[in-house]
């Protein structure tokens, strides 16, 4: 469980770099939201409270929570991104192709999916049931 919800993290943090979106969960409720300035991008929870960012270096993008903390990475090659926890183990990996998204634990498992259209991504975990969004 662990390791879904840091590739969960890490794959909504590496998407959020390219745009500033509000995150929404299943049931459409405000969840919060993030700031990109430069190549650092900056996360807040539904309150406006700072929760961490990610900063990102050529192909590869570093993850701090709100204390300014490392605590993972993720690198992008090809159409496929690689997470890390803080330590540097492989944690998961997506692949992306024109629209979509598929997330893969360290094992290679199937854990989800994304689907871009029209300024806003949907998620859904490995059943294809609906999980949260993020509109610009």
């Amino acid at each position: 469980m662990k390791t879904r919800l840091i590739l969960a993290a890490l794959a909504t943090a590496a998407a959020a770099m390219a745009d500033s979106p509000r995150f929404y969960d299943s049931t459409g409720s405000y969840q919060g939201s993030s700031t990109t300035s430069g190549n650092t991008t900056r996360y807040y929870d539904r309150t406006g409270s700072f929760q961490g960012s990610a900063q990102r270096s050529g192909n590869t993008i570093r993850y701090y929570d709100k204390s300014g903390s490392f605590q993972g990475s993720a690198t992008e090659s090809g159409g496929t991104t690689r997470y890390y926890d803080r330590t540097g183990s492989f944690q998961g990996s997506s692949t992306t192709s024109g629209n979509s998204t598929r997330y893969y634990d360290k094992s290679g498992s199937f854990q989800g999916s994304s689907s871009n259209s029209g300024g806003s991504t949907r998620y859904y975990d490995k059943t294809g049931s609906f999980k949260g969004s993020k509109s610009k």
